[in-house]
């Protein structure tokens, strides 16, 4: 990843007042970019967005994706090069709770974002946000970009239906053969859930683990032997930075689909990243002992194509992960 790339480049974030957008706008706010975002207010009380004042410096527009007309007017205000949607995400669960507006904000607002991308002039490169859950589980495989979509929650099932709807226009509007006419490069970056200081989310998992450490207290943990893959933050901004930047040097020959994820050594069960993750945060040493396979497992995402063609691999192993998160916890909340 070159932050030198970024330096005085227009950069458009849908969706910069989440966890992963805020992290990503500064990023590119410390590699010196213009950034300019356009999402609904943080979600969450406290949130990092507000806590590491990530508005101080950009240009920062609250709107929702839905409204087309606010949202084609901030991307025209930007007159940014390169575009990052990660708008209209949410947690599995509690998509269940709202599933008209899951479907809504994430399908609509893609395709108010992807039309309003047919009438800008100065896009070159877009990445669109996607999860690993758009894939329909395979036993003893890993994900590949090539395998079938499903979903098992509104929330994944509308991130399928927009890598869908994205493909229909890499297909017509946005087709490579048609590149010198539109000139504009895209992109769906699938990747799990990552880990990291600022997450403050009610369901997430190291939001309660660092609540319950600080309190002094146990987390009882519903699935300690569920095998999970712990990505930080960090990796996942470098792999939306690392393909936004193919997307302008390759155009069209970065275009589709990319899976961004960490490899088998990541995996760690639930009940073992809680123990690390309290004992960094309390300074004490842990014990460790061997990855067992009795939990359920959460697939993981083949990521030969992004290694082989972008040479991007995750950085920071699970423990880094989980050390990284703690101290941002502690710092927080000393």
């Amino acid at each position: 990843m070159n932050l030198d790339f970024w330096r005085d480049r227009r950069v458009f974030i849908t969706g910069h007042t989440g966890f992963r957008g805020s992290h990503l706008a500064l990023a590119l706010k410390n590699a010196g970019a213009l950034v300019f975002g356009y999402s609904l207010p943080p979600a969450t009380n406290p949130n990092f967005f507000e806590v590491a004042n990530i508005g101080q410096g950009m240009n920062s527009t609250f709107g929702d994706v839905r409204d087309a007309a606010a949202l084609k007017a901030a991307l025209e205000y930007s007159q940014a090069d390169v575009v990052f949607h990660l708008a209209g995400g949410g947690g599995l669960r509690d998509s269940w709770d709202r599933v008209s507006d899951t479907y809504s904000s994430q399908v609509m607002g893609s395709i108010n974002f992807l039309e309003a991308l047919r009438e800008t002039a100065t896009v070159r490169a877009v990445v669109m946000m996607s999860s690993d859950k758009v894939y329909r589980p395979q036993a003893g495989a890993d994900l590949k970009e090539s395998d079938p979509l499903a979903g098992s929650s509104p929330a994944a099932t509308a991130k399928a239906c927009t890598d869908l709807v994205l493909e229909s226009y890499l297909q017509s509007v946005f087709a490579p053969e048609k590149y010198n006419k539109h000139k504009i490069a895209l992109a769906s970056a699938r990747m799990g859930a990552v880990i990291g200081g600022g997450d403050f989310a009610n369901e997430s998992l190291i939001w309660q683990l660092a609540q319950a450490a600080q309190g002094g207290l146990d987390l009882p943990l519903k699935n300690p032997d569920s095998i999970r893959p712990w990505m930080h933050v960090d990796d996942g901004v470098s792999a939306l930075l690392t393909l936004a930047q193919a997307l302008l040097e390759k155009g069209p020959q970065a275009s589709g689909e990319w899976n961004f994820g960490v490899g088998a050594d990541h995996q760690l069960p639930v009940g073992q990243a809680a123990q690390i993750f309290k004992a960094k945060y309390l300074g004490n040493p842990f014990q460790k002992f061997e990855l067992t396979t009795k939990g359920s497992k959460h697939g993981l995402l083949n990521c030969e194509k992004a290694q082989a063609e972008l040479q991007w691999q995750s950085q920071v192993s699970a423990e880094q992960a989980l050390q990284k998160t703690a101290e941002w916890y502690k710092q927080y909340f000393g």
